[in-house]
């Protein structure tokens, strides 16, 4: 860059060749000692009046009729200024509200290369005026009639040298996503806009994190161990199952809250920067924006695909883990089984040699059976078919011991064979589902004694809690990573595109206003013609493209299609035995399915958590499909009438900006709340089913105190039909919200014509980054090259509220153009031809 300078006596100066540097930029424009040149009127004075040059006389500096000239005038030995750096610095002339504020005109000069008298001279000024005009300040003026004089001056770029100023280079900029004219420093920058939502979930999470600690410190504190499982409560199955219910609420509602905010920073992370846009359209690809996107990863960069990854799985991982932390534990007695004949009840002698008792019994308990069974009441009478359903689960928490009367008659010994404790009835049955005793002869009824209060006990495992606050952990952090990066600034929202677009129009879609995604998905970047525009009206239901609807489709069929299956097998099996609908969460013996594969409980508890995995997979895909619903119905919008855009950062004028990213809150609220309720009915449909068992009644009746149970005796899988149903209910209701919107037909746009029928800024097929650029074009543009950007009446028209219409009419065979404006817009005609 040249750079001119002069002597220490200011005689003749002398051009000095520098190498080309650029000029110094602060947040997109030049320092805050920089002039603009068209802020200097050429060839008038700041009055408005002509310029007229004043001759030099040689007067005596007595004389007070004399005319100044400039140093410039009346020279012949330069023809170069002085460029001595100015050192006229008071606090007078300090402007403190101007000192940091970048200017976002760039089209200046460093003011140390100019002297003051330059500047003046450039804008009219004499020093006889600038003498009257400190005379004028000092004194003020009398009977002067003050007629204001408003004028706005654009900036040019101008050329340093190879370079050219910010005024020329602000389109890169803008594709590199600064935007200087619009930022904003400070706290509010951060937390405002989609920044401020990722503070809120961030906090959120961490709030979830801090809770999942302090619970990990007491197990290890209060259990010393971390790899097995304490009991949080013991006592009342009643009360553990109302503990049960509260913890999976909490834990469900945590679980939504983790996946809602790690939808949110994962729209944020795949949303595309303008300039990856521009490479995208260059090459004939189309994005998505406004919505969170998966397709967008092979055009984004990697860093942002990676960090978007790693908190979608991580998120999807804690709702599964974070569920399978708690589970409940039942504790049983081990019934006893006794087969005996008629006499039996009469106190008939019997034998207790090692062929018939193989269990062990004592003949005190054998005795004491037989005294129950003598007396009316004291045992519960069963027929054979009762009885076989009863004990044939994998556990009986309500009897304890059970006799089976046969129809033997014998002499020698009433007590025909003592079984292990526990065995299923259902291994003695016959083809005909009786029950043969060992002998052979056929069980007639039982009477089964009722076992003492069951007692339960809510479990925490200290291992699956650990993975589960690393997994929250590492979202967390995954969450924090995008606010460290202060210049990213993508396109997240749909006002941030047209923001961009305006601003910069994309070159990639000019003359297209009426493009469509059907004709980008075709390969129809460009028509040799205008197009016309063919109202019809647009359902909600026609934004979602069709690999859209598929995927909606198939992720909730893989739900409520085994939900609906089980349901009507197990209710099917359990309406023959007792009632058809279970309770939620509690485990029952025929609802009780135990792997071929023997687990630990741990391990039973993350299997029966799985199906998690599928509900959080649905929440992803129902958002971007609610998502796309609104972001057509915003986009819409702006053929009705002026609107203000709605950006994620960095509003400027009457811009304005949302925590929000597409989706409204109350949809996003009720969402969330939706998909909280079915977390936990889900929880409380497939859980694990643990069963510890006490000795039988024999070890029991032997000891004063109860013998605790040491370990789980049976790990299995549990199911409610209770809660299945519910499932199956919220799932209905969640499609059927779906399709309700989507049979919503968008708001018609007025034709020329005067009839309201049809949209042309609905998004049919959902997002596209074409079609949105394809819009915002209200100017010629070329096909290639920079372009100008679009002055509208009053300034830069995205910083106002706008509207899309006809922006210039066609007459003849020339086509009419439609585009945004801040002013007025015309109807849209279904006769003629537009671009």
């Amino acid at each position: 860059m040249a750079r001119l300078r002069s002597d220490t006596h200011g005689t003749m100066g002398t051009i000095m060749e520098t190498p080309p540097r650029r000029p110094s930029l602060w947040n997109g424009s030049l320092r805050r000692d920089h002039i603009r040149l068209n802020d200097i009127p050429t060839g008038e004075n700041q009055e408005g009046r002509q310029y007229t040059q004043y001759t030099a006389s040689r007067s005596g500096p007595s004389s007070r009729s004399r005319s100044f000239a400039w140093p410039f005038h009346g020279r012949s030995t330069s023809g170069a200024p002085s460029t001595r750096r100015s050192s006229h610095f008071t606090l007078r002339t300090w402007n403190p509200q101007t000192f940091f504020r970048p200017h976002d005109d760039t089209a200046s000069i460093d003011r140390s290369i100019v002297p003051d008298y330059v500047v003046n001279f450039m804008r009219g000024e004499t020093p006889e005026t600038l003498a009257m005009r400190k005379e004028r300040r000092k004194w003020g003026q009398h009977a002067v009639e003050v007629t204001p004089n408003r004028e706005t001056f654009a900036s040019q770029p101008i050329e340093y040298g190879h370079y050219l100023s910010s005024g020329s280079s602000d389109a890169a900029q803008d594709l590199n996503t600064f935007s200087s004219w619009s930022r904003r420093s400070g706290l509010r920058r951060h937390i405002t806009g989609w920044r401020g939502g990722v503070i809120f979930n961030s906090l959120i999470s961490f709030l979830i994190l801090f809770a999942g600690i302090i619970c990990l410190i007491l197990v290890i504190t209060q259990t010393r161990l971390l790899s097995g499982q304490s009991a949080i409560y013991s006592g009342d199955c009643l009360t553990a199952a109302h503990i049960n219910t509260g913890i999976h609420v909490a834990i469900n509602i945590c679980g939504v809250a983790i996946l809602s905010g790690a939808n949110y920073v994962f729209q944020v992370l795949s949303s595309p920067t303008r300039r990856e846009v521009s490479v995208a359209h260059t090459n004939k690809h189309w994005l998505d924006i406004g919505i969170p996107s998966l397709r967008n990863f092979k055009h984004i960069s990697g860093f942002r695909a990676t960090i978007a990854a790693i908190i979608l799985l991580s998120a999807v991982a804690t709702q599964v883990i974070y569920n399978a932390v708690i589970f409940t534990t039942q504790n049983a007695n081990n019934y006893d089984v006794l087969f005996v004949t008629r006499s039996f009840l009469d106190h008939a002698p019997f034998n207790n040699d090692a062929n018939t008792n193989a269990d062990g019994l004592s003949v005190s308990t054998i005795r004491n059976l037989q005294d129950a069974a003598s007396q009316a009441g004291a045992l519960t009478n069963l027929t054979s078919t009762t009885c076989l359903q009863e004990f044939s689960g994998v556990f009986q928490p309500s009897f304890d011991a059970v006799l089976l009367i046969t129809d033997t008659v014998s002499t020698t010994s009433s007590l025909i064979k003592v079984s292990t404790a526990g065995t299923s009835l259902s291994t003695f049955t016959s083809n005909n589902d009786d029950i043969t005793a060992p002998d052979g002869s056929l069980v007639q009824y039982c009477l089964a004694r009722p076992s003492p209060l069951q007692t339960c006990s809510v479990n925490l495992s200290g291992s699956i809690l650990g993975i589960a606050v690393l997994l929250n952990l590492a979202t967390v952090i995954s969450m924090a990573v995008i606010l460290v990066r202060s210049s990213f600034e993508p396109l997240v929202t749909l006002g941030d595109a047209i923001r961009s677009f305006l601003r910069h129009p994309d070159p990639a879609t000019a003359n297209e206003s009426l493009l469509t995604k059907s004709n980008i998905k075709q390969g129809h970047w460009a028509f040799s013609e205008a197009q016309f525009f063919v109202p019809v009206n647009h359902y909600w239901f026609q934004t979602p493209s069709l690999p859209r609807w598929a995927l909606t489709i198939f992720t909730w069929i893989a739900i409520a299609l085994p939900t609906a299956a089980a349901l009507g097998l197990l209710t099917r099996w359990n309406l023959r035995l007792d009632d058809a609908l279970t309770n939620f969460g509690t485990a029952t013996p025929h609802l009780t399915f135990l792997l071929p594969t023997s687990l630990e409980t741990a391990q039973m508890a993350v299997v029966a958590a799985l199906p998690q995995l599928l509900l959080a997979v649905l929440y992803f895909v129902t958002n971007a499909h609610l998502t796309t619903y609104f972001l057509s119905h915003e986009f819409s919008r702006f053929a009705l009438g002026p609107r203000p855009l709605r950006v994620s950062s960095n509003a400027a004028g009457e811009q304005v900006t949302s925590l929000f990213l597409t989706l409204p809150r109350p949809v996003s609220w009720t969402l969330l709340v939706w998909f909280a309720a079915m977390g936990f009915v889900l929880s409380q449909a497939v859980f694990p089913g643990v069963v510890t068992f006490f000795p039988p009644s024999s070890a029991l009746s032997s000891s004063a105190m109860p013998i605790p149970p040491s370990a789980a005796d049976i790990v299995a899988i549990s199911f409610s039909t209770q809660a299945l149903l519910a499932l199956l209910a919220l799932l209905v209701a969640l499609a059927i919200g779906i399709l309700g919107l989507g049979a919503r037909r968008a708001a018609p746009a007025s034709l020329a014509s005067g009839e309201g029928k049809g949209n042309p800024l609905v998004l049919r097929g959902g997002a596209c980054s074409a079609v949105v650029a394809a819009k915002c074009h209200n100017h010629d543009v070329a096909a290639s090259g920079p372009v100008a950007p679009h002055e509208d009446a009053g300034g830069h028209i995205w910083l106002r509220a706008v509207a899309w219409g006809v922006v210039e009419e066609g007459q003849g065979m020339r086509p009419g153009r439609c585009g945004f404006s801040a002013g007025s817009v015309g109807c849209v005609d279904a006769g003629r031809n537009y671009v």
